[in-house]
Formats: C-alpha cells, sequence, structure tokens
C-alpha cells in the first residue's frame, strides 16, 4: 500500500519472474505464398516465388493460422498438477501432440518442430501427414521432394512451423524431457 492506503498499480505486460505452475506456450511463423518478387524482408527473389510472413504468439485451440502480437492474448497448456505423474513425459505428450514432431531443443526451454503444415493441414493429428507418408519418399526431405513433383505451390498457399516454449518447469525436467524426445 502506499501512503494514501491504495495498493500499488499492477505492471502491465511484465513477464512473471517465476511461473508456479508448468505451463507450455507457443510460437509460430505462417509464410504466405503471394506471387511477388520480393521475400518477407524486401529482398528481391526469383519472379513470382515471393512471400510474406507472420510471426507470433500461437493458440492452436482457438485460432490454428493465426498469430498474435502479444503473449497474453494466447491460452498456454497448463500441466494438470492433480493428474499425478512426470512432468517430464506430460511435457513430451504435450510437445509432440502440438508440434507433431520435434527437430532440436534449445538446451534453454524451447523446442523446435520438425514439421511444417501446408493450409489447411496441421503439424500434427489427424489433418497431418507423417514423414514418409506420401509414396516413394520416406523422410521429411523426401516427402517434400515428392510433394513438389505432385504440384506446384500456388499463390495463396500458407505454411506453418511453430516451436513450444516451457515455463515453470525445473532444469531436471527440461533434461529429462530432451532425453524423452530423444533429443539428448
Amino acid at each position: 500500500m502506499d501512503s494514501d492506503n491504495q495498493p500499488p498499480a499492477l505492471a502491465v505486460d511484465q513477464p512473471r519472474a517465476v511461473d508456479s505452475v508448468p505451463m507450455v506456450y507457443y510460437t509460430a511463423s505462417i509464410i504466405t505464398l503471394d506471387g511477388s518478387d520480393t521475400n518477407a524482408y524486401g529482398e528481391p527473389c526469383e519472379p513470382g516465388q515471393g512471400y510474406t510472413e507472420q510471426s507470433g504468439w500461437w493458440d492452436p485451440d482457438r485460432a490454428y493460422w493465426r498469430v498474435h502480437a502479444h503473449q497474453q492474448d494466447v491460452t498456454p497448456d497448463v500441466y494438470p498438477q492433480r493428474r499425478g505423474g512426470s512432468p517430464s513425459r506430460w511435457l513430451a505428450d504435450r510437445v509432440t501432440a502440438r508440434l507433431g514432431g520435434v527437430e532440436s531443443f534449445d538446451s534453454g526451454r524451447t523446442f523446435y518442430g520438425s514439421r511444417e503444415a501446408v493450409h489447411p493441414g496441421r503439424l500434427a493429428g489427424a489433418r497431418s501427414t507423417a514423414p514418409g507418408a506420401i509414396l516413394g519418399s520416406g523422410t521429411v526431405f523426401g516427402d517434400a521432394v515428392t510433394a513438389s513433383r505432385l504440384h506446384e505451390a500456388t499463390v495463396g498457399q500458407r505454411l506453418l512451423t511453430a516451436a513450444a516454449h516451457a515455463h515453470g518447469f525445473t532444469d531436471e525436467q527440461l533434461a529429462e524431457t530432451a532425453q524423452l524426445l530423444g533429443l539428448a
């Protein structure tokens, strides 16, 4: 309380020093092919192969193909503490459920997805395509080569990549999660 017996003003957009409950936020980049002659950074590219890019906080349950400028505009996945079980196993399961596959871990708190979704598809789940699912491929790179032979990218096509950011987990839990995901 200040001298006038008023509570102090709340800080807006201040990150919490420590999250008391483990949770996962997501970020994503959405690239839209626009047919221009410049990339998202305004640099020249092959004629007709230009694109725009939007990056931000991602809320896959509420707006799969949209990103937000502010973290408070999205809802994180929150570890259900009453569930019991390992927070590391829960985190590995959540990250896999959202990203489909995980390519890397930055040894901090961020897990990077290994898949790219093409609108209206998904990174994981029923509307996703697992690596090797396109006849004649068998790998992520093979899928890309095989798919490129099936159809050319068209103006307006959108691509999404994402990352998961773990908050409130211990270093040991994050290391165990990386191990469960085959990254350690």
